[in-house]
């Protein structure tokens, strides 16, 4: 029985695909005409209309021609051809919510230039191990010159080096670039230099007996903000002398009017950022920003500025 053919004019008529991209693909050899009529004009068979409307849904999903090519000769089977497909708009997808990122970082700024709108992109762009060095030139930094245990501050790199999943969300993104941001500003580093220092540079300091007493304090006031108490309560004052006596013993220090002095000026000149690096490590985790017990500090600094207030 002889087939029926179509004309390239009838093909793109039932087909939905223009005359144009139909001379494309057949000259492509992806649509190679059944024959030609004595005119030397190309016919196409039904056969060709079902490769044709494979051919479109595959170019309608984005597929290039080659992957095409390959799974017209059963070199690659649909499923493969759609999955690396899928694989690449996914990774297209991801790249484009890291630019996105980018430029609304960019257009928060007052004063926008050429070199912050590349840095923007330059952050959204880094890899793990580039990011993990962002975070260790920001402990050098901080630590160069200063008696720190070298164990600690590998445990702080490990602990907060920041991490972003293949497909990160704009918010991840946005906080990878806050963060990047106060890593890289010379006030935080200073400001960080001097606690490391007032920490660190002493005799004696057991970091670890530090970060216990630390944890026990954080339970105490977390139970209080349960409880609805405030830093200026009675029991915020008691939690506040608690660990006014318990930083001056383990610093090797009197609860004493000058050590209640300097600690003092130590809270009035605590740096809010200290707390939002942790929000921020947080939020690129995937975890909610109060995931860490930055909510708990906030308000034992309420409580120790007003009991030291007195």
């Amino acid at each position: 029985m002889t087939q029926r053919t179509y004309s390239i004019g009838e093909a793109a008529r039932l087909s939905g695909v223009s005359v144009r991209n139909i001379r494309f693909y057949s000259d492509q050899g992806l649509l190679p005409p059944a024959g030609r009529t004595a005119s030397g004009y190309r016919v196409f068979t039904d056969a060709d209309l079902v490769r044709l409307d494979l051919i479109r849904c595959l170019r309608d999903a984005g597929v290039g021609l080659e992957i095409i090519r390959e799974v017209l000769s059963r070199e690659l089977s649909l499923t493969e051809a759609l999955t690396l497909r899928l694989e690449t708009l996914e990774a297209e997808i991801a790249a484009q919510r890291r630019v996105a990122s980018a430029l609304r970082a960019a257009l928060r700024s007052s004063q926008l230039t050429e070199a912050d709108l590349r840095r923007y992109l330059t952050m959204t762009q880094l890899s793990r191990s580039e990011r993990r060095d962002v975070v260790e030139r920001f402990f050098e930094k901080v630590s160069d010159g200063i008696n720190i245990d070298r164990k600690w501050v590998r445990q702080m790199i490990e602990t907060t080096v920041p991490e972003l999943p293949d497909d990160p969300t704009p918010e991840q993104c946005d906080a990878w670039i806050e963060l990047s941001a106060i890593l890289g500003d010379p006030s935080f580093i200073a400001n960080m230099r001097a606690n490391a220092s007032d920490t660190w540079d002493r005799d004696s300091f057991d970091m670890q007996a530090y970060q216990a007493a630390s944890n026990a304090m954080v339970q105490q006031a977390k139970r209080a903000i349960d409880d609805g108490l405030a830093p200026t309560s009675d029991a915020g004052n008691l939690i506040a002398r608690e660990w006014l006596e318990t930083s001056a013993r383990l610093m090797g220090r009197q609860p004493d009017l000058d050590f209640r002095n300097w600690l003092r000026a130590k809270y009035a000149q605590h740096d809010d950022r200290a707390a939002r690096y942790w929000e921020l490590v947080a939020i690129m985790r995937g975890q909610r920003s109060d995931a860490s017990p930055n909510r708990e500090w906030a308000w034992i600094v309420d409580a120790m500025r007003h009991h030291l207030a007195d």
